[in-house]
């Protein structure tokens, strides 16, 4: 039976399918073996859990992906991204949702805050070819707010484009891009399917991946402390209004440079 929405800060939503499977009477001893066999090798088995597929080596890593992968298929609809901005007008977020980045949007935005300051041109050349190969047409979400949080991270200062233009023109720039709203993450409902059919790379393992992850830690080393995961994924296509569900400030969780 699906039990809906996967969000991987609040440990309460992870389904006890995850659990069964790792802490199995079976599985468990040939998971702490090689978490005990050394520190290093314990890393390894830890980073195989998790890691890229082209990279995955270890038989038992990918026997415990595969049936994670399955678990979040079956249990879950929808699992919780966090998407970074500076946020001056909820309101058009509700009313339109998230749209995907669009380099000539993000340029006239930084024609009108920076034109004028000498140098614009020549750095608008030299910082528009990597944005538009990395972020056209897509929408950046990462997987945990507790993270972005610990990390400060620099995902929620807003547009990378702008910011990017605002650092190499100094400090005039920067205070105007500070203006233009408040560090912000917005939390959303994602559909499951979205994760395969509508990302730059396939992200719905990299969720249960990370479930399995931490699952293992707090068995084996249970008095670490969570703080949260790293990393995220791109969507190519817009998030819809009714998928929008919370606006997070991050103002005191991020540095104060822009």
């Amino acid at each position: 039976m699906n039990s809906g929405l996967l969000d991987l800060d609040s440990i309460e939503t992870w389904h006890s399918d995850f659990e069964e499977l790792l802490y199995d009477r079976e599985i468990w001893p040939k998971v702490k073996t090689k978490l005990d066999s050394s520190e290093m090798q314990g890393i390894g088995f830890l980073s195989q859990v998790t890691c890229a597929d082209d990279y995955l080596m270890d038989d038992l890593a990918q026997s415990l992906r595969q049936k994670g992968r399955e678990s979040l298929f079956k249990r879950y609809s929808y699992v919780i991204g966090y998407h970074g901005c500076r946020l001056r007008d909820p309101e058009s977020y509700q009313k339109f949702g998230i749209l995907p980045s669009s380099t000539e949007h993000q340029i006239s935005v930084a024609r009108s805050l920076f034109q004028e300051i000498p140098g614009f041109n020549k750095a608008l050349v030299d910082i528009e070819a990597s944005y538009l190969n990395h972020n056209e047409g897509k929408v950046g979400l990462l997987f945990s707010a507790v993270r972005a949080k610990y990390n400060r991270s620099p995902y929620v200062r807003g547009s990378e484009l702008i910011r990017g233009l605002a650092y190499r023109l100094g400090v005039t720039a920067k205070a105007r891009f500070a203006g233009t709203g408040k560090r912000t993450l917005i939390k959303c409902a994602i559909p499951v399917n979205w994760l395969d059919d509508h990302t730059t790379f396939s992200a719905i393992g990299a969720y249960s991946n990370h479930v399995l992850d931490h699952l293992i830690r707090i068995r084996r080393w249970p008095h670490d402390n969570f703080i949260g995961f790293d990393g995220g994924y791109m969507l190519t296509r817009a998030i819809p209004p009714e998928s929008i569900l919370e606006f997070i400030d991050m103002t005191n969780f991020s540095d104060d440079d822009p």
